[in-house]
């Protein structure tokens, strides 16, 4: 639907006040979606329209397909931070021990847990990956968590940097806890410019530092393309496993990367919200366990992921 969108219009929707996204959706009536397929306009916050000019509302219907008007908040990329705590509305309820072991330090450790680069403060480890013409493990995460979010050429990282589990937020620390080193990154593209994904790949020191299968959910049974709707769960280091759905695809949005820094991400699949800062990195998976996407940002009531086949592609990695 969205392609059906010439740019000028993307442009128009994109430049409106408060609007920080388009994507394609169902709409939604008193937060209910319905079976009404339409361009959703992501916005910060609601107004009321009489407190926008004519030419700042959101129009009825664009290149005459109907539009939808969705609050999200800011979308921002999702590194742990201090004080990190489960959402109880939506993540699972785990034991103690449970919640300390995504923190900790874990041997082997599987995917679900807190990991990082070594100036980082932590995020998720995503998942177990294979180099396509090698078959040597790596462990798979965002740019932003592996990386510290580097554009290639701002020194914010290099290869063979070191990757800490648990994150330096929980205590990761490089004369005992480096359980990787930094092996490729897609670069983080400044604005103007368009990202489609936010991923590294790290290489264990050894193969038997981690596992394949993700805490709490299993192993991964292929991929997937998302879909309207679709049920979805990740396991993720901040909330645990958390269930959700499918809100919107081909979105275009936005993104905080701290400070003034915001860049624009394409093709993106935004969920209801299944995440906290932390939970970044985190696999998505419909409920087969095929991966739908990689966790990158969220808001407080949203989530954003990168498209899994173009993660996969890109850095040239299978399951």
């Amino acid at each position: 639907m969205i392609d059906r969108l010439d740019n000028k219009s993307k442009q128009h929707l994109l430049s409106l006040p408060l609007v920080t996204g388009i994507g394609h959706g169902l709409k939604e009536t008193g937060g209910i979606q319905t079976n009404t397929e339409a361009v959703v306009v992501l916005v910060k916050r609601k107004v009321p329209p009489d407190r926008l000019a004519e030419h700042q509302l959101v129009p009825k219907t664009v290149c005459g397909m109907v539009t939808d008007v969705i609050e999200v908040g800011e979308l921002v990329a999702h590194t742990g931070r201090r004080a990190d705590a489960a959402d109880p509305e939506n993540a699972t309820v785990e034991g103690l021990e449970i919640r300390q072991s995504r923190t900790t330090r874990v041997k082997p450790a599987p995917p679900g847990v807190s990991i990082g680069h070594y100036r980082v403060t932590a995020g998720t480890f995503g998942a177990v990956v294979y180099d396509n013409s090698t078959g040597i493990p790596m462990i798979l995460s965002n740019n932003h968590v592996l990386a510290n979010a580097t554009n290639g050429r701002d020194l914010r990282a290099r290869i063979h940097d070191p990757v800490l589990q648990p994150g330096a937020i929980d205590g990761g620390r490089q004369n005992r806890n480096i359980i990787a080193r930094l092996a490729r990154f897609i670069p983080l593209a400044e604005r103007p410019s368009l990202n489609l994904v936010d991923c590294a790949a790290a290489q264990p020191l050894q193969n038997d530092l981690v596992v394949p299968d993700i805490l709490g959910i299993g192993k991964v049974q292929g991929v997937t393309a998302p879909s309207l709707g679709m049920n979805v769960k990740k396991s993720g280091r901040t909330t645990g496993l958390t269930y959700g759905q499918v809100r919107a695809v081909n979105v275009i949005a936005n993104v905080s990367y701290g400070g003034n820094r915001v860049l624009r991400f394409e093709r993106q699949i935004l969920t209801t919200r299944i995440s906290s800062p932390g939970d970044s990195g985190s696999l998505v998976l419909d409920e087969q366990n095929r991966a739908v996407g990689l966790l990158f940002a969220g808001s407080d009531t949203s989530t954003l992921l990168n498209p899994m086949q173009g993660v996969l592609d890109l850095l040239k990695v299978r399951f």
